[in-house]
């Protein structure tokens, strides 16, 4: 009986947990280039390649090969922790409440880490994901006990649900 409840859960979960890895690589591309690209545009990076002969004419150029590598590192980032981050919090809040919160925490966090040294831009940006997501957790659970205290049938609808 237990056995058959973990697979109806786990098969419930699934394409969530399938759609997590596409959503972590793309949103992880997205935050790393943001990253990288604040890093640049702040001199963070030692150079802004306004020191290069044509700068201003080729500086769509610099910017787009920065941008490039920020994508290649957090896409890969991305990968890993888009599945660990819908296992712990998103499949409980659902993606639509955590897309922003969590792209806002990594970029804030990587950003914040590569201001204190470049390679620690990647576990702060990591760090700023799941404190993001900790903070729609606790959000939403205090939406669902607000909730439950002013219509407890609502909350006994969604118990029911969740139950078939």
């Amino acid at each position: 009986m237990e056995n058959e409840t973990l697979l109806k859960a786990s098969l419930r979960h699934l394409p969530g947990a399938l759609l997590s890895v596409p959503l972590g690589i793309l949103g992880g591309m997205f935050c790393g280039a943001a990253i990288l690209s604040l890093c640049l545009l702040s001199g963070r990076s030692q150079t802004t390649g306004a020191e290069y002969p044509g700068y201003l004419e080729h500086v769509g150029d610099f910017l787009l090969g920065v941008m490039t590598v920020g994508a290649m590192y957090g896409g890969i980032v991305g990968a890993l922790m888009g599945p660990l981050g819908y296992v712990t919090v998103v499949r409980t809040t659902g993606f639509k409440r955590a897309i922003l919160p969590a792209t806002i925490g990594t970029i804030v966090g990587g950003y914040a880490g590569s201001l204190a040294a470049p390679l620690l831009g990647i576990p702060t940006g990591i760090a700023g994901f799941f404190i993001a997501l900790q903070f729609v957790q606790y959000k939403y659970s205090v939406q669902l006990k607000g909730t439950a205290a002013t219509a407890p049938s609502l909350t006994s609808s969604i118990d029911q649900a969740e139950l078939r």
